[in-house]
């Protein structure tokens, strides 16, 4: 699909057994490829290789070109594909349907379809966003049962760190693309969340030092 490869795990290291026979791609380290490679282009253009610099600006956008080809699920973007074509966070899998990091860097690397990124942005609050627990998921349903065998993410307990849990800096760049997006009252409403999930967690260390 002309997508960066996945290997064995990217930020997600539980994903370790996604490429681990060298085939399957990565969406969302294609986005983050070409963000980095955008944010290098001016450097490469002020030090004189302005070559380079346009080598790297176009590469980027072929990149955000495959995942728009290959990557959109309908109402989200998939996270990835497997070794063998099977896709990971697509509406038609059994669990991990929707994963946040290629719908939040759907923003942050520049993609241009802005009723994409807004269908993707808003599948996340409504399937992702725990209102009642004050969370936000990495993805869902968490793995458990499936045949799909994603690594050793699925050896955790279901909702525990990064298998459907909340893992803080993914729901930080979440918060991120929605404000960048456009959508401030979300965003804050996002924010305030991890805020009061960080003031609940000193509270609750305060407590337990009480009792050492």
């Amino acid at each position: 699909h002309r997508l960066v490869l996945m290997g064995s795990g990217d930020w997600n290291d539980g994903y370790n057994r996604v490429g681990a026979g060298g085939e399957g791609e990565s969406v969302w380290l294609t986005q983050f490829l070409a963000l980095g490679m955008k944010r290098f282009a001016p450097i490469a253009e002020q030090y004189g290789d302005h070559d380079y610099s346009m080598q790297l600006s176009d590469t980027a956008q072929k990149l955000l070109e495959a995942v728009e080809e290959s990557a959109w699920d309908g109402e989200w973007y998939l996270r990835a594909f497997f070794d063998d074509g099977d896709k990971m966070g697509s509406n038609q899998s059994e669990e991990c349907k929707i994963d946040s990091l290629p719908q939040s860097f759907s923003v942050l690397s520049g993609m241009e379809n802005r009723e994409r990124i807004s269908a993707a942005l808003d599948s996340v609050y409504t399937q992702l966003v725990d209102q009642d627990n004050q969370l936000i998921e990495l993805f869902a349903p968490a793995y458990d049962i499936s045949e799909q065998n994603p690594g050793y993410v699925k050896a955790y307990p279901i909702g525990i760190r990064e298998n459907g849990g909340q893992y803080t800096h993914s729901a930080v760049w979440y918060a991120m693309a929605t404000l960048q997006s456009g959508n401030i009252q979300r965003g804050y409403e996002l924010l305030q969340m991890l805020n009061w999930q960080s003031s609940r967690q000193r509270h609750l260390s305060r407590l337990e030092w009480q009792f050492l």
